[in-house]
């Protein structure tokens, strides 16, 4: 192993990069992370698993109670925008129906007033 200073990059005789001194990714000016050791905190920030964990449940019940909250919302948004669009459809099918009823009523009355013009006609 060849040696340049205590920075540079170590390589052995397979080629291997010694990385004791530079991280893997070169940037050094990132800080080196450690696993953090619950028993080197301090007692009150310590917590034990079964704390841990019914704060854990707590968390996902609340998380399922406003995932709840909100379907229930937007089921009530879809439900009110439903009866709006059959609301508005019933109501276009009776202006349709209206206005047919009305052309009808008026080719009708037409009709008649040919029929009375024709029976004046022959008085």
């Amino acid at each position: 192993m060849s040696t340049v200073n205590k920075d540079s990059i170590q390589a052995d005789k397979a080629g291997v990069v010694d990385t004791i001194n530079k991280r893997i990714s070169g940037k050094i000016w990132k800080i080196q992370k450690k696993a953090a050791v619950r028993t080197q905190q301090p007692k009150q920030l310590r917590r034990t698993w079964d704390e841990r964990t019914k704060e854990r449940e707590r968390n996902n019940a609340m998380k399922a109670l406003e995932k709840q909250l909100k379907q229930e919302k937007q089921d009530e948004i879809d439900r009110k925008k439903q009866a709006n669009l059959e609301r508005k459809r019933i109501k276009e099918e009776k202006e349709r129906q209206e206005a047919l009823a009305a052309k009808m009523s008026a080719k009708r009355l037409a009709r008649l007033k040919k029929r009375e013009a024709r029976k004046k006609a022959r008085i």
